[in-house]
């Protein structure tokens, strides 16, 4: 929330965007108390938020639910195509995802978190696991998360990881803060981030840096079964990550975006 002695800063609308924003894959229906515990708002503020966006057709009502609607998807389509994505994004990433046959995605740091901006379609690539652009991952567990702090300075990433929720996703995940500190310092010495079973079971993440400054950093990255994952195929998805990387600064994508 914005100081509230900025008067260049509307404080209704910026607790509005909080009721927006408070939606998202372990919350996609809530009712007003929800809605009022996730954005920190007392309930009469949270229902005028929760009633302005129901007015203006970002949000639609089930019963005490509330619910976003596909209307949503038009502020992210706007970004999508101001910046280029269908010509300068898409066409690079679905490239490469087919000559290494597993997803890639470019992804961003949003506060605390990963935010996917783009993913790579194969016509006949393996399974999916459910992410797309505008979902958003943990920064602590993820080869995504780990490259993006490698892209800040030492001091800035310890202070974000302070601040940021370390969640156990699974047995593997490390838990203490040297350690992830660690893994960082490697991403950030190597160009590399790749993470093993930490934050889905069997999964290895891998990343590298695209660009851009700090907090604005890009990265790409996929992942693989454990299973099977030999260390030359290791090195072959390290190596068409860099490639990607390579080609997405090429083709402009860090002035666009």
């Amino acid at each position: 929330m914005p100081p509230p002695q900025d008067r260049n800063i509307s404080a209704s609308f910026a607790k509005g965007l909080a009721v927006l924003e408070a939606f998202d894959g372990d919350a996609a229906r809530m009712t007003l108390a929800e809605l009022a515990r996730r954005t920190g708002q007392d309930r009469a503020t949270a229902r005028r938020g929760a009633m302005t966006l129901l007015a203006a057709g970002y949000l639609r009502q089930e019963g005490r639910d509330f619910v976003l609607t596909h209307k949503v998807l038009g502020l992210a389509g706007g970004f999508l195509q101001a910046n280029q994505f269908g010509r300068l994004v898409q066409p690079v990433l679905n490239h490469h995802a087919g000559q290494m046959q597993t997803e890639i995605t470019l992804a961003v740091r949003d506060n605390n978190r990963v935010m996917l901006l783009a993913q790579s379609t194969l016509v006949h690539g393996p399974v999916s696991y459910g992410f797309t652009a505008g979902s958003s991952l943990p920064l602590l567990h993820t080869s995504l998360g780990r490259m993006l702090l490698a892209a800040v300075e030492p001091d800035e990433a310890e202070q974000i990881l302070r601040h940021s929720p370390c969640v156990r996703h699974t047995a593997q995940s490390l838990s203490h803060l040297p350690d992830i500190l660690a893994e960082v310092d490697r991403a950030r010495d190597t160009g590399l981030s790749i993470t093993n079973g930490e934050f889905e079971p069997g999964i290895t993440g891998f990343a590298t840096l695209v660009g851009g400054p700090g907090a604005k950093a890009l990265v790409v990255g996929s992942s693989a079964p454990e299973a099977g994952l030999s260390k030359t195929r290791s090195a072959q998805i390290c190596a068409s990550l860099q490639q990607c990387a390579a080609d997405l600064r090429q083709a402009g994508v860090l002035s666009a975006i």
